[in-house]
């Protein structure tokens, strides 16, 4: 995203460590899953997946670009608002929804997915047969291991929204399937076909379905050498998707909405820290840095992201700690030999990593968005620990 220089200057200019981000690059892998999902079903929408980096100069970038914001709590929604989402830019999803939410949803018409029975009867009782509350369900999905999700209605639970839907006060409009067990495209034609079947069951006429995210960001060279599977391109998943789509719904059947959140942000940020020290031990040489895995990899996936050196350094295999009190500590792995006092480049951190960074130890990271020019967020400082009336 940036030159080795601009990337020295960044880091003297705001410290370590810290984050850049690209908000274009958002932007554009949104267009593509559009443009390249609407080439083949028309009627269908992409929409931007706050969870995953709830940033609100990306959300802005995102609203700018004319995409939704799909939220999954109160707090989600208030944020979603806050930057200037409007009632027709909000998807509503999430497992739990405070009753005001829900009020809140029916009486600005903004669109939500009920997870459960329970949250369909409330929103039920706020609706009437006069003005019936929109609404679309979440179906419980078959995982990659044969287990159902926890999340959203299944099985013998049909035959109570079939009886909520029937009491006049509220109208299915969608339905909604979501898992990240698998990310091929021919799971994606799968969710279709089992919604449609769920449809077929609560004899309903539905305007849209919703296929939820998960879609695999494209990964870098050293990422696709560890995974078993190659990953599909955007293009080829949007192409068969959008194929299937136009074969089971029809050139204008109900409106087709994707949920993206890591295929689009994951390589859209990088995180800049310095070494402070390089220590040898008998299994090998480490260094410390002024970072933290929680930072780069708070999920602790088995698969770190790709980190670098920016310096000409030898050849070798070292160990990346972090500034916190905990052995677990590891970043990654370097590729050569860095020595006190040079950068560190950790890529792939679009996805979840400011979400989920906890306060431990370090402050939150600065983040820069070098397309815009903008200080994202600051430091965190000592007046953010404050309690009211400090």
């Amino acid at each position: 995203m940036t030159s080795p220089d601009e990337t020295r200057d960044l880091a003297l200019r705001f410290g370590t460590p810290l984050y850049l981000v690209d908000i274009g690059r958002v932007v554009r892998g949104l267009d593509r899953l559009r443009d390249g999902l609407v080439a083949h079903y028309p009627k269908s929408e992409i929409t931007y997946s706050v969870k995953t980096n709830y940033l609100a100069g990306i959300l802005r970038g995102v609203l700018a670009a004319g995409y939704r914001l799909e939220v999954v709590s109160g707090h989600e929604l208030a944020l979603a608002e806050w930057v200037g989402a409007g009632p027709a830019q909000i998807l509503f999803n999430g497992p739990s929804k405070a009753p005001e939410d829900l009020e809140h949803c029916y009486r600005h018409g903004i669109d939500f997915h009920v997870d459960s029975v329970e949250e369909l009867e409330q929103a039920a009782a706020l609706g009437s047969c006069e003005r019936p509350v929109r609404l679309g369900v979440r179906v419980a999905a078959t995982l990659a291991n044969g287990t159902v999700s926890r999340f959203g209605v299944h099985g013998d639970e049909l035959a109570a929204v079939r009886r909520v839907i029937a009491g006049g006060t509220v109208r299915l409009a969608g339905l909604h399937l979501h898992h990240s067990s698998r990310r091929d495209a021919r799971s994606y034609c799968e969710r279709l076909d089992e919604l449609l079947r769920v449809a077929a069951e609560l004899d309903a006429s539905l305007d849209y379905f919703d296929l939820g995210g998960g879609i695999a960001s494209v990964p870098s060279a050293e990422i696709a050498a560890k995974l078993s599977d190659a990953v599909e391109q955007p293009d080829d998943l949007t192409a068969t998707l959008g194929q299937h789509a136009r074969r089971v719904l029809g050139a204008e059947g109900p409106q087709l909405i994707l949920e993206p959140g890591i295929g689009v942000l994951a390589d859209a940020m990088e995180y800049v820290t310095r070494v402070t020290a390089v220590k040898a031990r008998p299994e090998g040489t480490l260094a410390v840095c002024d970072g933290s895995l929680f930072d780069v990899n708070p999920l602790r996936s088995s698969m770190g992201p790709p980190c670098s050196v920016l310096a000409e350094r030898p050849a070798a295999s070292v160990r990346l700690f972090g500034a916190t009190c905990m052995e677990i500590d590891q970043l990654g792995t370097l590729p050569a030999l860095p020595e006190a006092g040079d950068l560190v480049l950790v890529s792939n951190v679009g996805a979840y990593a400011v979400s989920l960074a906890p306060q431990f130890c370090v402050p939150m990271a600065p983040v820069y968005a070098v397309d815009t020019g903008e200080l994202l967020r600051s430091r965190q400082s000592l007046g953010d620990f404050a309690g009211a009336g400090q």
